[in-house]
């Protein structure tokens, strides 16, 4: 029998990840609707010595989210609970897809400045993580939070700005739910806008030859090269007063086809890996315009993912995209296992979050997707190792191998970011096993000597 007080929520055998490819077996699963149901839940945990991490969509493809104590599954935290048109500003429950968050907003006249491909994944999991768009002008998603709500180890409801904890805000921006639960957060808008989407093939060492010039000279950019090609693919988008084209909003299928397509593909590379580059093509690099459109800024941004994958991410200095490129093309040429979805290359702002990977730099992100099947795993693993030679920072919530030891001298605040945590979460009731690799345990400081020590 449960005991009076115990902690109440639907048990499960298994919660898994979007991708199918990691799983855990929580004690309980709970869908918090209120902040006020996160407090009472974090309160009863500590109470019984359980540990807690929230999950969202489950988007992303390593263990980040996992635990055996309690699972908060915020989807149920939803809405758009204010919209500030002098300031600029909107404020959402955690647990708020982007896609709802853009189509408020749309109704409002303002929009986002900058998002990823992926319009379900929500708010909380989005910024936890350090996700983004592409634009050499915009920061991760976290750059754009101006207020949070978190609710921490001791069952308070902590409130976050640039003026109220700043150093506690920053490093809450991004933290991986190694700091508590994200209850609110309070993003930037912009008036809504339309992009000019202007989609072309080039050489990739001509391009590579004036990456700076390339990746500056739009408001935003990608670049998506299949390794066994010398051409790649560009996607250029510009801020326009053009209204959209008709049938606009159809275009964006045609990427949700393209995946489909590869999904298909990787599927017959797993009996013929050398199959994958003759049933994919390559594109002809000779200039030929593909696309030219105008669309809602939220549509051109994201598309539907129905095909499940796994996907590796880096954040690279964006002067050293260019020769990291090069190293790859030598490095999966030589492979001879190749996936059938592009190595998609996108740029950022810096960022000032101490756990960002766009910390302190233009940043250049660097994906390989792959399907989900053993035979590829090692494309991931080539990458990884190339890409760590070029000062790379691995996507929180992506494919990767790193540890503590791998990371920390690679983030300026490292230190920063481990006081905070000891400071709010001294006992390690947020963190799980992924936490521990990438992060190492909780660690705190004795006053009397200054020295940090690992806590317990």
């Amino acid at each position: 029998m449960r005991k009076p007080g115990d902690l109440r929520g639907r048990r499960t055998p298994v919660w898994s990840t979007w991708s199918k490819t990691v799983r855990c077996g929580p004690a309980h699963l709970i869908a918090p609707s209120a902040e006020a149901e996160i407090v009472r839940v974090v309160r009863r945990a500590a109470h019984q010595g359980l540990t807690v991490r929230a999950a969202g969509t489950g988007h992303s493809f390593n263990p980040l989210a996992t635990t055996a104590g309690v699972l908060l599954d915020l989807r149920s935290h939803t809405g758009v609970t204010g919209i500030d048109h002098d300031a600029r500003t909107v404020t959402v429950r955690a647990g708020t897809p982007l896609w709802q968050v853009s189509k408020a907003l749309d109704r409002a006249g303002l929009a986002l400045p900058n998002i990823g491909t992926l319009a379900e994944q929500t708010v909380a999991g989005a910024v936890s993580t350090g996700n983004h768009g592409t634009g050499i002008a915009h920061p991760p998603l976290s750059g754009d939070v101006t207020a949070l709500r978190l609710v921490t180890a001791d069952g308070r409801v902590r409130e976050l700005d640039r003026w109220n904890d700043s150093e506690v805000f920053r490093c809450a921006r991004t933290a991986l739910g190694a700091l508590g639960v994200l209850s609110t957060v309070t993003l930037r808008c912009v008036p809504a806008f339309n992009l000019r989407v202007v989609g072309g093939t080039t050489g990739l060492e001509a391009l590579l030859e004036r990456f700076e010039e390339w990746a500056t000279g739009a408001d935003h950019v990608a670049l998506s090269w299949l390794p066994w090609s010398d051409a790649v693919t560009t996607r250029t988008l510009h801020v326009t007063d053009r209204p959209p084209t008709p049938r606009a909003a159809r275009r964006r299928y045609g990427t949700t086809l393209e995946e489909v397509r590869c999904g298909l593909i990787g599927q017959v590379g797993r009996f013929s890996p050398r199959a994958v580059p003759l049933l994919t093509g390559a594109p002809s690099g000779d200039g030929t315009l593909s696309t030219t459109y105008v669309d809602t800024s939220h549509r051109v941004f994201t598309f539907p993912q129905p095909v499940r994958f796994l996907a590796l991410e880096h954040a690279l200095p964006l002067e050293n995209v260019p020769e990291a490129l090069r190293a790859l093309r030598g490095a999966l040429r030589r492979a001879g296992t190749y996936s059938p979805y592009s190595v998609l290359t996108r740029v950022g702002a810096a960022d000032d979050a101490p756990l960002s990977p766009a910390y302190g730099r233009r940043t250049g992100y660097v994906n390989l997707t792959v399907p989900r099947t053993a035979a590829y795993l090692e494309l991931l693993r080539i990458v990884e190792h190339v890409l760590r030679e070029f000062d790379a920072r691995p996507h929180w919530g992506k494919a990767h191998t790193a540890t503590a030891e791998v990371l920390a001298p690679r983030y300026p605040e490292w230190d920063t970011f481990q006081r905070v945590r000891a400071q709010l979460d001294p006992q390690g009731m947020f963190t799980n096993d992924y936490l521990t690799r990438v992060l190492g345990p909780v660690r705190t400081a004795d006053p009397r000597t200054d020295r940090v020590e690992v806590a317990g």
